[in-house]
């Protein structure tokens, strides 16, 4: 049985398909968004005065709009090309990212939270670029770097979540992480 040969993949050359380092890294930035924030959850309550049953919808409705989104992905990357629909995906995840940042009250932060479920297109088009890519066992053998990229990526992404909650604006008392200094609002309360 004759098979058709690999294409060429030059990295970063836009005129060869994208390397497995290039899908890898796709995948697992959809994988991250989903699990870097969570242990930031109890800081960003108190950032918000809010209650923690409501922040947490921040994860329910992110996984619904994902959900949805990973049904017309495919057919309107089929419509416009899967590069044009993953690129755009990124520069509003972009701007939802900044949204989420840039918040002042959970409304807001839970509109702009949705919005970045729009990198599901990472997930769902690296895939199908693979099977576009090569045949059959070599786009298994593919599809299993992908797989391990977005099953290591929510380990490494929790730890670091951690550390930036600790570290961030979302904790006030430890401002000064790092610094050997308390956080302001802290030195002034004892």
């Amino acid at each position: 049985v004759m098979t058709a040969p690999r294409p060429s993949v030059r990295f970063l050359d836009r005129r060869t398909p994208p390397h497995i380092a290039t899908l890898v890294a796709v995948t697992g930035l959809s994988a991250l968004t989903m699990n870097v924030f969570l242990p930031s959850l109890p800081a960003m309550t108190d950032w918000f005065q809010t209650d923690y049953r409501l922040l947490q919808l921040s994860v329910s409705l992110y996984l619904g709009v994902s959900a949805r989104l990973q049904i017309v992905i495919g057919p309107v990357s089929d419509r416009f090309g899967r590069r044009s629909v993953l690129l755009w995906s990124f520069v509003l995840f972009l701007f939802a990212t900044a949204g989420t940042l840039l918040a002042t009250d959970v409304a807001t932060f839970l509109v702009f939270r949705m919005m970045q479920a729009v990198v599901a297109a990472g997930m769902v088009l690296s895939r199908a670029v693979i099977r576009d890519m090569v045949p059959g066992d070599a786009a298994a053998s593919m599809i299993g770097y992908v797989t391990m990229g977005m099953a290591f990526v929510p380990m490494v992404g929790r730890r670091d979540g951690g550390s930036s909650a600790r570290c961030g604006r979302m904790s006030p008392e430890l401002r000064g992480c790092g610094t050997g200094h308390r956080g302001a609002e802290h030195t002034n309360a004892t």
